[in-house]
């Protein structure tokens, strides 16, 4: 029956398709075999599979010896914490998963995961960015991986937290294979294990690089003075290898508009590497804030790179309006360096530079909140 139903739903409205989707997970349409088929060509058309998909996956539904085995795929995702659209974005990867055995196929990949701390909050990120990993090996692929990505890293809470930002490095042998001599160059280095875990943890795909690129890359952080026992050489390592030559030189061409020369971008490189993964859009409007509003000199920004990436509109735009306050009541006139006021948190900020001055500026609160109201509606 349910392959002569798909043609039908094919041609379905997203509204539709979206209504056949809440239809498939009513448990009450569990209960029936004709109901299950309906449903499940809801949920085949509710992923916009191809015709010819659908028709070849109808037609091995058909053929699956359990009638209820597709039922128990998606039970079962549901029980490690899916929700219906994040069941529709997996099976629109994968659709032939619902052909797979729930029990001796999925059930044990799904368990060894949960083995190592992944939760069901974690479950639907890690499945649906590779759904490759369900139908890998356990023992022969899942678990070897496992342990060399384990090898990298302090604890198993860092595995999951790689695995979350880039569950591809299960899947990957290259990426796998390339991880253990790159590691193994930075920890010849002395470079932490802290700063290497946080390399694997939260920058995969710069730990899994192919070697050839990696060693490259580190021999330019080397070569440009940032210190293997620092943050920032990690952080350094992370900018050089995601970014190509053209890219990286079109920053320093950005840059260049609002006065800085190639050493004085490389300066403010070694003292925030991230500076040169901002957007051209973002560089232009905190440099022209700062410039052109607030009046500070290029240089002056350079020492303190880091203020290039602080919310404008909520930190930078509010805080320079107190300041500015502050200065021409002559209540505030020493220790107010760019860093000072821009680098601590909203809290200190109100505790150091409203809070004390409301006596004598009882409006300075209105004046930090409306500088932040404005610039959002500008």
């Amino acid at each position: 029956m349910f392959h002569f139903l798909i043609p039908r739903f094919i041609h379905h409205t997203t509204l539709q398709c979206r209504n056949a989707l809440s239809l498939f997970f009513n448990p009450r349409y569990f209960s029936h075999q004709s109901d299950n088929n309906l449903t499940l060509s809801n949920l085949v058309n509710s992923c916009n599979l191809s015709p010819e998909t659908s028709l070849k996956l109808s037609k091995r539904l058909k053929l699956v010896k359990n009638p209820n085995g597709p039922d128990a795929v998606i039970q079962l995702f549901r029980n490690y914490g899916l929700s219906d659209s994040q069941l529709s974005k997996l099976v629109k990867k994968r659709p032939f998963l619902l052909l797979s055995d729930p029990q001796n196929t999925l059930l044990p990949k799904l368990k060894f995961l949960q083995s190592i701390g992944v939760s069901t909050t974690d479950f639907p990120k890690i499945l649906i960015g590779n759904t490759s990993f369900l139908s890998a090996n356990l023992e022969n692929n899942l678990i070897p991986r496992y342990q060399i990505v384990r090898s990298l890293v302090r604890d198993d809470k860092e595995v999951v937290s790689a695995l979350k930002h880039g569950s591809w490095i299960f899947y990957n042998d290259s990426m796998v294979n390339d991880s253990v001599p790159n590691i193994e160059i930075l920890r010849k280095l002395g470079v932490p294990q802290r700063y290497v875990s946080l390399l694997v943890c939260y920058f995969p795909s710069v730990a899994f690089n192919k070697h050839s690129v990696f060693v490259e890359a580190v021999d330019s952080v080397i070569e440009m003075g940032f210190n293997p026992l620092q943050l920032n050489f990690v952080l350094a390592l992370r900018v050089i290898v995601s970014m190509d030559k053209e890219n990286w030189e079109s920053k320093f061409k950005i840059y260049a508009k609002w006065g800085w020369s190639r050493d004085v971008c490389l300066l403010a490189f070694r003292k925030r590497p991230q500076c040169m993964l901002m957007s051209e859009k973002c560089i232009n409007k905190a440099m022209s804030f700062l410039v052109k509003d607030a009046g500070h000199t290029p240089e002056d920004i350079a020492k303190f790179p880091v203020i290039l990436s602080r919310n404008l509109e909520k930190v930078l735009v509010p805080r320079f309006a107190v300041v500015k306050i502050l200065k021409s009541s002559g209540l505030k006139k020493s220790g107010l360096t760019l860093g000072s006021f821009t680098l601590i948190s909203g809290e200190k900020f109100l505790e150091k530079y409203v809070t004390p001055f409301q006596k004598d500026l009882p409006l300075l609160l209105d004046a930090y909140k409306d500088a932040y109201k404005a610039h959002k509606t500008d």
